[in-house]
C-alpha cells in the first residue's frame, strides 16, 4: 500500500506499508513480539480486521491482519447462518458490547431473526440501553476536528446516527448516556463532551487513536 502524502518511515504516517493477510494473527504476534519492534499489539479495527504492526530492519511498517471474529459474526447474522454463529459464540471471546451489537441487528429491520436473537441472548447479549429522546436531541448537530474531519450527528425516532463527511448514515447504540458505538464497528467509540449543560463536542476513539471534534 502506497500512502499519498506519506512521511519518512520513522514517523507515524508512512510512505509505504506492507500488509500481510493471515489466519493466525495472534499466534504470529506471540512468535514475533520479543524479536522485533512492535508498533501496535493485536487489536480489532473498525473495518473488520484484527491487526498488529511491527517495524522491519529498514524502518518500514509491516502489518499482519486477518478478518476479525466480530466481522465474521456480523456477516453470519446478516446471512442468517445460525450454524456459524453458534460456532463463533462457542469458540470466540466476544465482549458484551459485541454481542449486544449483533443482537440489535436481529431484533428489528431486514435482519430480524428470533432464533438468532435467542442464541445471542443465551451467549450473554442484552438489548442496548434506551436513552431519553431529549438527551439524544442535544447531541444532534454538526461537528468538526482541527484536521478537517466533519461529522453530522442525527437524532431521529429515539435513535442516534452519525454521518461522516457527507457519507452514509451509521446507526449508533448507547453504552451509557454519553457513550455510543457504531453498530458495525466494535473498536470505535463516540464519547460526547458536556460543558455547562450543553454539548461542546465529542471524542472519536478508533483503537488507540483519539480525535477531538468540536460542535460548530
Amino acid at each position: 500500500m502506497f500512502n499519498q502524502g506519506g512521511k519518512p518511515s520513522s514517523q507515524w504516517r508512512r510512505e509505504v506499508d506492507l500488509y500481510i493477510y493471515t489466519t493466525e494473527v495472534d499466534e504470529i504476534f506471540e512468535n514475533l513480539k520479543d524479536r522485533v519492534e512492535v508498533i501496535e499489539e493485536p487489536n480489532d479495527r473498525f473495518y473488520g480486521m484484527r491487526e498488529f504492526i511491527i517495524r522491519d530492519i529498514n524502518r518500514l511498517w509491516v502489518t499482519f491482519g486477518q478478518v476479525s471474529a466480530f466481522a465474521l459474526l456480523l456477516n453470519a447474522v446478516h446471512t442468517g447462518d445460525i450454524e456459524t454463529i453458534q460456532s463463533l459464540v462457542d469458540g470466540a471471546k466476544f465482549n458484551p458490547n459485541q454481542l449486544t451489537q449483533a443482537l440489535n441487528e436481529v431484533t428489528s429491520g431486514e435482519y430480524k431473526n428470533d432464533n438468532i436473537a435467542e442464541l445471542l441472548i443465551k451467549a450473554g447479549a442484552a438489548l442496548p440501553l434506551t436513552i431519553d429522546d431529549q438527551v439524544l436531541q442535544r447531541y444532534a448537530g454538526q461537528y468538526k476536528s482541527d484536521s478537517g474531519m466533519a461529522v453530522e450527528i442525527i437524532a431521529l425516532d429515539g435513535k442516534l446516527s452519525a454521518k461522516p463527511n457527507d457519507e452514509g448514515s451509521i446507526p449508533l447504540i448507547a453504552v451509557d448516556e454519553v457513550t455510543f458505538k457504531p453498530i458495525h464497528h466494535d473498536n470505535v467509540t463516540v464519547i460526547f463532551r458536556i460543558e455547562n449543560g450543553t454539548t461542546a463536542g465529542f471524542e472519536f476513539h478508533d483503537g488507540h487513536q483519539v480525535t477531538q471534534l468540536k460542535r460548530v
